[in-house]
């Protein structure tokens, strides 16, 4: 059984909401510039148990779609036509996948069909005779479709900009089965072509080659044809029409251009800046030229993801784009570096099945800490690893990459594909040498490039190029999970001039997680007779739970530092002491962070002294924001008053970081120095932090925030949610203008409804109570969904009409926090007249979900 009936659940939900007290629900995050974790759409149903390569029965040769996208309607209806040859003969039917499509005909060539039938997921084919080995046949399939996954749709009844009206596609995992029929798994590879007829004006971007773009013969629209002459995985279709701000450059011989909605053309220039010197760097890096006929980024209104890696045009979030103000607090070179990896690694070369996704997700997001060093120098690498092992080891997962107990593909899409995927081939490329690991990938594109790919696949490339064997490190990195905890003591015989240093795996060791076997560096600092410096590297070979490294030195460390070039991923438990943490101070980059953070373990005013020191002389960002994150947890005066006088940093990134740390404490001098900051300060993203800080000060006049102009209303968003911390009631109407008159986010204005519900329940809110009933049927989901909580806060027994009728509509993504608000505003009444009322209105509810079943009941035995 699915699950209970609709009315059944309704009336639990509602009886458990009216007993219970109301559990807020967290709101789900805009995923910013990850790039696809947590995508499962709802109505998405997982499947348990474990998962292999799924079986090919044919061999695609050439898909060609062709589409007229609804504009208004929302819909698409078009022709697929799909060439194939079977693979072991005998093929009586063709299975296609297929969800929620109108199948309209069916027909072939080299082959007769005898009919088709459509099932909820499926449109299977049946031929008049069975298909031998080798025989070449072509199904066309003419359909339409009103898809919620794979082709949305983004116009001005859905809330976005007038003149940005745009649709989209986003395939992976296997999510463009809802907008035509096709084999929608990775294991099969196959050239492709999609015609698009869309309304004069629009661009229109898919894959590979323009081949033309002309007025259709029999009507208004103009036909784009694009070609993809390489093969590709049917995922990485794609399909953007709409209308764009575009501009063109140039990679070598590669044409390159970004796309932006029109009211986003300010940040065009920003979101390309990087493109060309990326695709230099990994052209050079992979001695492989960029293997596609074009790239271009399209930035799409609340894309489902931060980027995806379509083949030569990747689709990205216009919600990642960004203002000049923002300074250095935001960029987008990660993200395009991330994506244009893909089009080698996930593209080019692509998993076979999803188990192996780490072998398109580890290898983008490895590459783009490669290019962090072209960008920003050896220091910003080593933080940029530093960033990535902090995901992993923070995660406590302990699953393997090669994983086959998902129930859906997109629980794949983790920190063990991306941070630890990354960190798997730093360290081999740190046991190789910088030049045999780029040999080995060079010669693993060469060999495996228009192919798919198991990890078997890559080690036994690295090992015929090397020489060496990798089994023991590809089963424990790849084939089980965890990480290392290395538990570090040291001691110095003066006698002997040996330093002792003593390891010990401390995490939990079972069949998931072994002891590792990896080569741990270790870095002596030395005083030669002269008072200079000399350091000395060792290797400690660790692979048991505890073992005792000896080594001879020519007189006393002043600095043991444990792997300071960032080789291993481990939890390394090492706190210096004494003259060494001072010494520390004044090594490399990661050590003078670690060092700080230490030293923020002090209390006293000396340590406050030193971090402000800090602060001033380190050449670094980095630290010098660690130096204010310490000078945070330092009580007293002093440290306040250090952190006062950085208020007015030159550095953006210092300044972020003393407005976070000034908000941490809670005192009248404090709070006063933020308020100065925020009327001086002229970075929005600073400024809508401070805003966000003001939620302990209810005396704090946010109004004028409110109508603070800022791109994309981020000031105005923190605003609401102060506002709303504060159950400042007085700001409801100064609110509800806003939300008339500003463009924000759909996820941005969905929280701000929930505020405004929030924040007007018990006061006169006729206004609030019509504005939140007219956005139950706005056409964005996120949007709807929240009007519905939105009402359900606010707790008017008015609402309940109009939250009924959504909640019966099952398909609705609405329905279930409509019903969900429905009981909520039952257990907000308080008299027993109330309790009463809400009863009847249970009970009417019951009975319009009963009478509207035996409808349905009635319409299905007439089919």
């Amino acid at each position: 059984m699915r699950g209970l009936r609709y009315g059944e659940r309704t009336m639990r939900t509602l009886l458990l909401l009216f007993l219970l007290p109301f559990t807020a629900i967290a709101e789900t995050d805009y995923l910013g510039r990850c790039e696809k974790g947590g995508l499962m759409p709802p109505g998405v149903n997982p499947v348990p148990g474990r998962k292999y390569a799924r079986d090919r029965l044919v061999d695609i040769k050439h898909l060609a779609l062709d589409v007229t996208p609804d504009f208004t309607r929302r819909s698409v209806s078009g022709e697929v036509t799909i060439s194939f040859s079977p693979i072991a003969g005998g093929l009586k039917r063709l299975e296609l996948d297929a969800v929620d499509l109108t199948i309209e005909s069916v027909g072939a060539a080299g082959a007769a069909v005898s009919g088709h039938e459509a099932t909820k997921e499926k449109l299977i084919v049946t031929f008049a005779e069975p298909l031998a080995t080798g025989a070449e046949a072509t199904v066309t399939v003419r359909y339409r479709a009103t898809p919620e996954h794979g082709l949305l749709f983004r116009t001005p009844e859905m809330g976005y900009p007038q003149g940005d009206t745009q649709c989209w596609s986003q395939g992976e995992a296997e999510f463009h089965r809802y907008w035509f029929p096709c084999y929608d798994y990775p294991n099969d590879r196959f050239t492709t072509e999609v015609v698009c007829h869309a309304p004069d004006g629009m661009e229109v971007i898919s894959n590979g080659k323009l081949i033309s773009r002309e007025r259709d013969k029999d009507g208004p629209l103009i036909r784009w044809h694009w070609k993809q002459e390489q093969p590709h995985v049917n995922y990485l279709i794609a399909l953007a029409a709409g209308y764009f701000h575009r501009l063109d450059g140039q990679g070598g011989r590669t044409p390159l251009a970004v796309l932006v909605p029109p009211s986003e053309k300010d940040q065009a220039a920003l979101a390309f800046r990087d493109t060309q010197a990326i695709m230099d760097f990994y052209e050079k890096e992979l001695a492989t030229p960029y293997p596609w006929a074009k790239y271009f980024s399209v930035y799409c209104h609340d894309f489902l993801a931060g980027g995806m890696e379509n083949t030569s045009c990747t689709f990205n979030a216009a919600g990642a784009l960004f203002p000049a103000e923002a300074g250095e607090l935001d960029t987008l070179h990660r993200l395009d570096a991330h994506e244009m990896a893909h089009q080698w690694f996930g593209d080019l070369i692509t998993c076979r099945d999803w188990s192996h996704l780490w072998l398109n997700e580890g290898f983008a997001s490895y590459y783009t800490v490669l290019y962090e060093e072209v960008r920003h120098g050896r220091d910003g690498m080593l933080l940029s690893l530093w960033s990535e092992a902090q995901k992993v080891l923070g995660s406590g997962d302990t699953r393997p990459m090669v994983w086959r107990d998902y129930s859906e593909p997109m629980q794949q899409f983790d920190n063990r594909a991306y941070p630890r995927g990354a960190w798997v081939l730093h360290m081999l490329r740190c046991q190789l040498g910088p030049e045999l690991y780029r040999k080995a990938i060079t010669e693993y594109i060469r060999r495996h490039r228009d192919s798919n790919v198991t990890s078997d696949d890559l080690q036994e490339t690295i090992e015929e190029v090397s020489g060496r064997s990798f089994d023991q490190y590809f089963d424990q990195w790849v084939h089980h999970g965890g990480a290392p905890e290395l538990s570090i003591e040291y001691a110095w015989n003066a006698e002997a001039k040996t330093a002792r240093v003593t390891v010990q795996q401390t995490h939990k060791v079972d069949e998931k997680v072994l002891f590792f076997s990896v080569p741990l560096p270790l870095r002596f600092t030395v005083k030669g007779a002269d008072g200079k410096e000399q350091t000395h590297d060792f290797t400690a070979a660790v692979s048991k739970a505890r073992e005792d490294f000896t080594f001879t030195l020519p007189s006393q460390p002043v600095l043991l530092r444990v792997d300071p070039d960032m080789t291993v991923l481990a939890k390394v438990i090492w706190t210096p002491a004494g003259d060494m943490l001072e010494q520390q101070l004044q090594s490399d980059i990661i050590g003078r962070m670690l060092a700080v953070q230490q030293l923020g373990k002090k209390r006293d005013e000396a340590t406050v002294k030193k971090l402000s020191g800090i602060v001033a002389a380190d050449p670094h960002h980095r630290i010098k924001t660690e130096a204010v994150e310490a000078l945070s947890r330092v009580p007293g005066d002093a440290a306040r008053t250090a952190l006062i006088s950085l208020t007015t940093h030159p550095h953006e990134r210092v300044r972020h970081a003393v407005a976070s740390a000034l908000a941490s404490i809670l005192h009248p001098e404090a709070h006063a120095a933020l308020v100065k900051m925020a009327a001086e300060e002229k970075n929005p993203i600073i400024v809508a932090s401070i805003v966000n800080s003001f939620a302990a000060w209810p005396q704090e006049d946010l109004l004028p925030f409110l109508q603070r102009p800022s791109y994309q209303g981020m000031i105005a968003s923190a605003a609401i949610r102060t506002l709303r911390e504060q159950h400042r009631t007085d700001a409801v109407p100064a609110i509800l203008d806003v939300l008339k008159s500003t463009q924000f986010p759909a996820r941005e204005r969905g929280s701000a409804l929930t505020a405004l519900g929030s924040l007007a329940r018990g006061t006169n809110n006729d206004a609030v109570l019509d504005y939140l009933r007219q956005h139950l049927t706005f056409t964005h989901k996120a949007v709807r969904t929240a009007a519905a909580s939105a009402l359900g806060e606010l707790g008017d027994l008015r609402a309940i009409p109009a939250l009924s009728t959504i909640a019966a509509q099952t398909s609705n993504a609405a329905a279930q926090p409509a019903a969900d608000a429905i009981g909520r505003i039952h257990a907000l009444q308080t008299t027993p007249a109330q309790n009463i009322e809400a009863w009847k209105k249970v009970e009417a509810l019951q009975r319009k979900t009963e009478e509207l079943e035996k409808k349905l009941e009635g319409l299905e035995k007439k089919k």
